[in-house]
């Protein structure tokens, strides 16, 4: 307990500086009703704390949670996955499977977008091929053939192949559908986004606060929460001391401590769920000697995952068992090839490959607390079989972009996915190197063929066969280390209702209310 009040003393004056001097938003803070308010007026402002600050405001530029928590509550897509992972309809009311390669969407009337114009197919086809042309997320679309409107209110898709991961596919936060005449330049249109969501952008300082408001013209309803801000607190000691008093609504990713702690707190609500996200380390194959496939296996031998998951995520976490794909998406095939930790069977690998004493590398890592704690261990782990790690940390959306372009040696990083395609395809097919996803920069003529044909397949069981054959030759290449499947948790005050986890990590505010 002492210990407890002490973190608390201390991280207390460090949020201080965080809750009021981040981003030095005027509106940030000043907003009537604010938790802890004993006045009348009524609450209508939601604080988010997150660990990570948003890249970019345009969810079309790279793939990453931090910017698609904050872009999914401005940005709707033609179909969405509901927080049991449903398929529900979207901006598409409905829509027919013509056959193995032709899909007509049913696009909802009246849909206005934040400018007050109204989206017709051309948005449609403007925001999917724009996504096509992005080659930060474009990987998991370049199956499509054509993009047609058949009229303002229909738009219909044709494949190149049978793909049956489509409607999965048009889910994610990169299929959003923007306003076409919004975007005059990507400059612009990051400094001023325009979608159909349920909150409109209001502003934003790289690195401090967004604030949005409510879309009161929502075609859903205009939400009850009239204003956001997502706050970037990368402790997750501070979101936990920001909860308790007061000063935050809602926060992310608490640490495991921090969660026993509150239970106690009857002003608190937790919340903890599974997720579809694998952590994982990676390695450049394009640099010496990791691109020896003897020191690549050496790695992963020299990895305890349970010391790991009991240091970094406090025991709760699930072992990823040597695959990218979790339990709960379609096609996992764990132990295929496996790296049971063992010191001395990495040192003769290491050996074997011409670096019997080990050598020197780095070791790069974003600058949040759960890759900071990860960078901490491999380190170490690294350590006991004689490779020094010299762990690189940068800023968030630095990270991205110099990994993406193939600067690192080892690097830390997660990946979630809803499908057995996107995983496999974002982390070792040829169409995703950089920052589309494959930051290890492997993949083989033979891999990429198996992938394309368990994609449009149209027999089930033989797209899971080739799929767990993939996962198989991965292991056996080992380009990165499956190490962890991260379980979600957020914590709120008790007059937060509506809000629950979503297993992809960017969770919907919409349907959050106040009691």
């Amino acid at each position: 307990m002492k210990k407890r009040m002490f973190a608390l003393l201390t991280a207390a004056v460090l949020l201080c500086g965080i809750l009021t001097g981040c981003g030095g938003n005027p509106d940030a803070g000043s907003q009537s009703g604010t938790s802890g308010d004993s006045g009348s007026a009524v609450k209508d402002t939601l604080v988010v704390a997150v660990p990570d600050a948003p890249s970019y405001m345009d969810p079309q530029v790279q793939a990453a949670i931090a910017t698609f928590r904050v872009t999914t509550q401005m940005f709707d897509r033609l179909v969405s996955l509901d927080n049991d992972m449903n398929l529900v309809p979207g901006l598409a009311e409905s829509w027919d499977v013509i056959d193995d390669k032709t899909t007509v969407f049913h696009l909802r009337q009246g849909v206005k977008f934040h400018n007050g114009e109204e989206m017709t197919s051309e948005d449609v086809k403007y925001s999917l091929e724009r996504c096509i042309a992005s080659s930060g997320v474009n990987y998991n679309y370049l199956i499509i053939d054509t993009i047609t409107c058949d009229d303002d209110y229909t738009v219909t898709i044709t494949t190149k192949e049978p793909f049956n991961a489509l409607l999965p596919r048009l889910t994610l936060d990169a299929a959003s559908i923007i306003c076409k005449s919004a975007d005059s330049s990507p400059e612009e249109f990051n400094r001023h986004p325009v979608g159909a969501g349920p909150y409109k952008f209001v502003s934003w300082e790289l690195g401090g606060d967004v604030v949005l408001e409510a879309f009161e013209d929502y075609y859903k309803g205009a939400p009850a929460v009239k204003r956001v801000i997502f706050r970037t607190i990368p402790e997750a000691i501070n979101r936990s001391i920001g909860l308790e008093t007061g000063e935050v609504d809602l926060a992310y990713d608490l640490g495991i401590t921090d969660l026993e702690s509150l239970a106690g707190n009857d002003k608190v609500t937790t919340l903890t769920t599974p997720s579809n996200t694998v952590w994982y380390l990676g390695m450049n194959v394009q640099k010496a000697p990791l691109d020896n496939v003897k020191v690549r296996q050496a790695i992963a031998y020299a990895l305890n995952p349970q010391d790991y998951i009991d240091i970094v995520f406090s025991g709760e976490a699930t072992l990823a068992r040597n695959t990218m794909l979790p339990a709960g998406v379609e096609g996992y095939a764990p132990d295929t090839v496996t790296y049971d930790y063992n010191v001395e069977t990495a040192k003769a690998l290491l050996a074997e490959a011409g670096y019997p004493d080990g050598f020197a590398t780095t070791l790069w890592c974003a600058d949040s607390q759960v890759m900071r704690d990860s960078a901490v261990v491999i380190q170490e782990q690294l350590r006991q079989i004689g490779i020094n790690a010299e762990v690189k940390t940068m800023e968030q959306g630095q990270y991205y972009s110099e990994t993406g372009k193939g600067e690192q040696d080892l690097f830390i990083m997660s990946k979630t996915s809803i499908d057995p395609d996107s995983m496999l395809r974002a982390m070792y097919h040829t169409e995703a190197f950089g920052l589309s996803g494959n930051r290890s920069f492997w993949a083989t003529p033979e891999t990429d063929e198996m992938m394309d044909k368990a994609s449009t397949t149209t027999d089930k069981a033989e797209a899971l066969e080739l799929y767990k054959q993939i996962q198989t030759i991965v292991a056996e290449n080992v380009p990165l280390v499956p190490i962890a499947i991260e379980h979600l948790n957020a914590g709120m005050q008790s007059n937060v209702k509506g809000f629950g986890l979503y297993p992809g990590k960017s969770h919907y505010i919409y349907g959050t209310y106040f009691e």
